[in-house]
């Protein structure tokens, strides 16, 4: 069974393993490794990229409890040397933790409980159990959130056995298995998630609910965290400031 670095530090960038077997994955190499700081996609986080030996890894998958680390090109047998897309990994880990975060605000403002999640290349959503969800709702969502973020509440992970999480106060039910990874914010949210994610709420930076929209008895809330936020920011204000120049205006008019 190959060790999973990302559990033990999310912060590891760089590691040594051993190759302990190799296949072929949809035409493409793929090796398995003794210990790995790679992050399969799992749990509405997608994988890690980075280099195995300088060879790029372009996914990672478990199946059938492996790890599979798809490769670019052969890598040849041996020790290697992996280094993560550190920028990858960190974004993916402001919008995670943004997610537990900006569920337990949804939960505790309005009684909505998030029933689905995904993290997308450019916007993450999650999926509310209520379509009632309006501007007011959502500004205390968010404004929850962000109070949580700027107390830079710890954000910690412990692993327990099922028996001991049935006794913990979960946001929600946990997968069956023997032992639960449980990610706690400080005094605001517990939840089991096999993700990575950031040490303290303040490096969220903000979390940033673009819109939201009523599908079929729930609502989808589209938002960004951290770099993501700041980037949308930005744009939004660039744009207000070319139209306020051009109908000759202050930008709050």
């Amino acid at each position: 069974m190959t060790q999973r670095l990302y559990w033990l530090d999310p912060y590891l960038q760089t590691f040594d393993a051993q190759i302990v077997a190799q296949t072929v994955v949809g035409g493409r190499p793929a090796v398995v490794l003794d210990r790995t700081a790679f992050y399969p996609t799992s749990g509405g986080q997608p994988h890690d990229t980075g280099t195995l030996n300088g060879v790029p890894v372009v996914d990672v998958s478990e199946q059938d409890g492996r790890l599979l680390h798809i490769l670019a090109a052969e890598v040849g047998a041996g020790p290697v040397y992996g280094e993560i897309d550190w920028d990858r990994r960190f974004d993916h880990m402001q919008q995670h933790t943004g997610q537990h975060v900006l569920s337990a605000a949804f939960e505790q403002a309005q009684g909505a409980n998030t029933v689905s999640f995904h993290l997308g290349e450019e916007t993450c959503t999650i999926d509310l159990d209520r379509a009632d969800i309006d501007a007011a709702a959502a500004q205390r969502a968010e404004t929850l959130a962000n109070r949580v973020v700027f107390e830079n509440r710890a954000i910690s992970a412990t692993e327990y056995s099922a028996e001991q999480a049935r006794s913990l106060p979960l946001r929600k039910a946990p997968p069956a298995h023997e032992r639960l990874r449980i990610v706690a914010v400080d005094h605001f949210d517990l939840c089991a998630c096999g993700g990575t994610h950031v040490r303290s709420a303040g490096e969220l930076g903000l979390i940033h609910i673009r819109r939201w929209e009523r599908r079929k008895g729930e609502t989808r809330v589209e938002f960004l965290c951290g770099i993501r936020a700041q980037r949308d920011y930005a744009l939004r204000d660039r744009l207000l400031q070319q139209a306020a120049q051009g109908l000759s205006v202050g930008i709050d008019e």
